[in-house]
């Protein structure tokens, strides 16, 4: 197995954006450092194709490429667009900012958390590369620099996705990257690409957790996180699978269902809130 964590590539699945992408996602890894030419846009047909070529500034990336209509369809087609073990970082069309956490000082846990703060990450290309090569050497230790080691890479890594922390506040934050089971939100992961039928997802509502319940079924491991995060619209944007205008109650009741009847060892239902949203909790009942 060749892995190259240094010629990772970017994909954004795009779904009548054209007008924002430029100002959001493409802007933030523009002024994050990340090279434009790892940067592919997957686009749903030739209108719209069209339409990001005439809108979206040429030098924020390089190649608009025409895939499929819905999420999940479009996240297979990338995972077989690329060869197998490219290192692929999948972002979100409307991420308006990639923050790190710089833990609070006290004496107290809640004390230290409510002094956490969130900073702009000045380098994401650094992050994402160290990010793969945390997932070949099985690297968990913040401490340790990941780059001392990127010359050694072993032949077959534990874990092959890594997330980030889902929520955009810095109290919930630490200072940490697990390797159990643990959820990886769709906005932005990485993973080391494989083709197998057994990690093609088949939801579009809450694929992020089809993804990481698939992955962690295969592997046993998925890396996550918890000091970077990043800020997007959840639910609200215009544009992406709002623009499909499906029920996402009722989407998301069905999916909620799927996973509970294929991962029924790591998943259990409940209600958020106020919203009565239906939402999936991740636990590996084997521990």
């Amino acid at each position: 197995i060749m892995i190259n964590p240094n010629d990772y590539i970017i994909a954004i699945p795009s779904y009548k954006r054209s007008d924002t992408i430029g100002n959001k996602t493409l802007k933030i890894l523009h002024d994050k450092k990340v090279p434009s030419f790892r940067i592919y846009i997957f686009v749903a047909n030739k209108n719209e194709k069209n339409e990001y070529y005439n809108n979206v500034p040429r030098h924020l990336y390089n190649k608009i490429i025409l895939g499929k209509l819905g999420l999940r369809n479009q996240r297979n087609f990338i995972n077989r667009y690329f060869d197998q073990y490219k290192c692929i970082v999948e972002c979100d069309d409307d991420i308006k900012e990639i923050s790190y956490l710089k833990p609070g000082i006290g004496k107290t846990r809640m004390e230290i958390q409510k002094n956490n703060k969130l900073l702009s990450v000045p380098n994401i290309d650094i992050f994402f590369k160290d990010a793969f090569h945390r997932l070949i050497t099985n690297n968990t230790n913040l401490e340790s620099d990941s780059s001392e080691n990127w010359g050694k890479i072993n032949e077959k890594p534990i874990s092959y996705i890594w997330g980030i922390y889902p929520v955009y506040n810095p109290y919930f934050l630490s200072n940490k990257i697990t390797n159990n089971l643990q959820f990886l939100v769709g906005p932005m992961w990485g993973m080391i690409n494989r083709y197998k039928k057994d990690l093609l997802l088949e939801l579009n509502e809450k694929e992020d957790f089809e993804r990481t319940l698939r992955h962690y079924k295969l592997d046993g491991s998925v890396f996550r996180f918890w000091n970077i995060t990043i800020d997007t619209a959840f639910y609200k944007e215009k544009g992406g699978m709002q623009a499909e205008n499906k029920d996402r109650y009722l989407e998301a009741e069905k999916s909620a269902n799927y996973l509970l009847k294929h991962f029924p060892k790591y998943t259990q239902k409940w209600y958020k809130g106020k919203t009565k949203r239906p939402e999936i909790k991740l636990k590996d009942k084997n521990i």
